[in-house]
């Protein structure tokens, strides 16, 4: 993945990371292929907000909503 811009915050220890729409869905596919879902799953867990794992429900906050995939 190639970040493209990396910057610190106004907080000393936050540090943000920009990726392009290509990196992100090719991150999120990679993370939903790591849990064993797709993203039509995912969604659906989201909506009946009963998800199969901590780490999907972490996925859901990271990628919810944010692309059509």
């Amino acid at each position: 993945m190639t970040i493209q811009e990396q910057r610190t915050s106004d907080h000393d220890d936050d540090v943000i990371t920009e990726v392009s729409e290509a990196e992100f869905r090719e991150a999120a596919y990679a993370a939903l292929d790591r849990l064993g879902l797709t993203y039509a799953q995912l969604r659906d867990m989201a909506r009946r907000r009963d998800f199969s794992s901590a780490q999907a429900q972490s996925l859901w906050v990271s990628i919810g909503g944010a692309l059509d995939l």
